[in-house]
């Protein structure tokens, strides 16, 4: 029977550390002058990231609620209607997160930001369904479980940082005298404290880590998807660094828009990264079999 590691290889895994860390180096030694250099809140690739740039996290969530539904234990009654209704409950929710996310940051009419959503949410819904049939159900559940815990974890551990850390944003620090850098290790408490109650949103305080980039990195949970079929196998490396190249755009983006610094980013890549490795390491075994297609 072929067996499959839920993860790309450690060198892959140590290699996207390597690069996080060696870029974290380089943003605390370089983080203004960088954002400086490419600032462009115009940029038009930038305010696409911006409205799309978080799609992975809301249609994860979707992914997670087919996965529930297609591994409902129809022998159990109850558990099996306890299932339906998570599953359709992060369907809808991640249906309705990715109608509204682009309208957000997007010169787009509600009527097209919430087709735009609906389409993805079904697309996904129903590729995910499809790579179900066959699959062994407590596998599927484990997939749908790391989905789950991944991005509600990135998205916890994002908020309980930059809301109390009150890093000022780069556009700003471009745009208001009273506003002015600090490097990602200084908290910013005073200076929003003080320019909060002179009337600057507190939004514009919350620039450490990088919300955006994190949700992003869930595109990296693409790896999972060889556990639910076994014509995918062997290419968790490649589904892994599709995600790898989404969160480096999205990255880049937030930092052209002035929304994040290039540590900001990195903080929340890695944020992203160790939580879907732990996690990995924690609900599969270091190999685990791939799901045998049913005749």
């Amino acid at each position: 029977m072929n067996r499959v590691n839920p993860l790309p290889g450690k060198r892959v895994l140590l290699g996207a550390g390597a690069f996080l860390l060696a870029m974290m180096v380089i943003g605390s030694i370089w983080d203004f002058p960088i954002s400086k250099a490419v600032y462009n809140p115009s940029n038009p690739s930038g305010l696409f990231f911006a409205g799309f740039g978080e799609y992975p996290a809301v249609l994860g969530f979707a992914a997670a609620g087919a996965m529930l539904l297609s591994a409902r234990n129809r022998e159990k009654r109850l558990v099996s209607v306890l299932q339906i209704i998570a599953g359709c409950w992060f369907i809808l929710s991640g249906a309705a997160m990715a109608a509204m996310l682009p309208k957000g940051y997007l010169d787009i009419s509600t009527v097209l930001s919430v087709g735009i959503g609906l389409f993805c949410t079904g697309l996904t819904v129903w590729g995910v369904t499809r790579l179900c049939k066959g699959a062994d159900r407590r596998t599927v559940i484990r997939v749908a479980t790391v989905f789950l815990l991944v991005i509600f974890a990135d998205i916890l551990v994002v908020n309980l940082i930059k809301i109390p850390w009150g890093r000022a944003r780069m556009r700003l620090v471009a745009v208001d005298d009273r506003a002015y850098f600090m490097p990602w290790w200084q908290p910013g408490k005073t200076l929003r404290d003080t320019l909060v109650a002179a009337g600057v949103a507190a939004e514009e305080f919350k620039s450490f880590p990088s919300g955006h980039t994190a949700n992003a990195s869930s595109l990296m949970l693409l790896c999972l998807l060889p556990q639910l079929s076994p014509k995918l196998a062997g290419k968790q490396t490649a589904l892994f660094l599709i995600g790898v190249a989404w969160t480096c755009l999205v990255a880049a983006s937030r930092i052209v828009m002035g929304a994040h610094y290039l540590t900001d980013t990195i903080v929340g890549f890695a944020a992203g990264l160790i939580m879907l490795a732990g996690l990995c390491h924690i609900l599969f075994p270091i190999h685990s079999k791939m799901p045998e297609a049913k005749a």
